[in-house]
């Protein structure tokens, strides 16, 4: 496994909210983009992400596969931060989500970008901090809010040999948006 940096790994089919996420994440973070969840598994292997977004509708595998796998590993990346951000709204999928160690559950058409980006600050660590656990594992009671460390802005992008896509956020407009 490579060293860690600061980056965040989205998983996600659709090609019209990874072009908006790269185009918010632009010259701030940086990002690798996953479009199934071969991909998303192999560049976790090859990268240890601060935080990842995690769609539920893969065309290879679901997302409920690839968090059981992040929260099955051995090492420490086992508790990287993970947020879904899916389509999927039922009490059901979130509950199961959830249970299987997810750190947040975003429903995409409730939510403006920004509120993505905000709920990611939350779990985002600081620079030499250790990654924030699932809430299932969390030593702290849950009425002791956790500490919100700022995102760290990231000079470079990170180019794995595999060849993923990596956001530059080029060629999209600048306006508010629903997903």
């Amino acid at each position: 496994m490579a060293d860690s940096t600061n980056f965040i790994l989205v998983v996600e089919d659709d090609p019209i909210l990874k072009n908006l996420l790269g185009h918010t994440f632009a010259g701030k973070y940086q990002t690798l983009y996953a479009s199934n969840g071969a991909e998303a598994l192999a560049l976790f292997n090859q990268y240890t992400p601060a935080i990842v977004l995690l769609d539920l509708m893969l065309p290879d595998m679901d997302g409920f596969t690839i968090l059981q796998q992040i929260r099955a590993r051995p090492d420490a990346s086992k508790d990287v931060p993970v947020i879904i951000v899916s389509n999927l709204g039922q009490q059901s999928d979130k509950d199961k989500a959830m249970a299987l160690g997810a750190n947040d559950y975003i429903v995409k058409a409730e939510v403006e970008i920004e509120e993505i980006v905000n709920r990611m600050q939350k779990f985002m660590p600081v620079a030499g901090a250790a990654p924030v656990a699932p809430p299932a594992a969390s030593p702290m009671p849950a009425a002791a809010p956790a500490p919100t460390p700022a995102l760290m802005p990231v000079p470079e992008a990170v180019a794995p040999a595999a060849a993923p896509e990596i956001g530059d956020g080029e060629g999209t407009e600048e306006k508010p948006f629903v997903i």
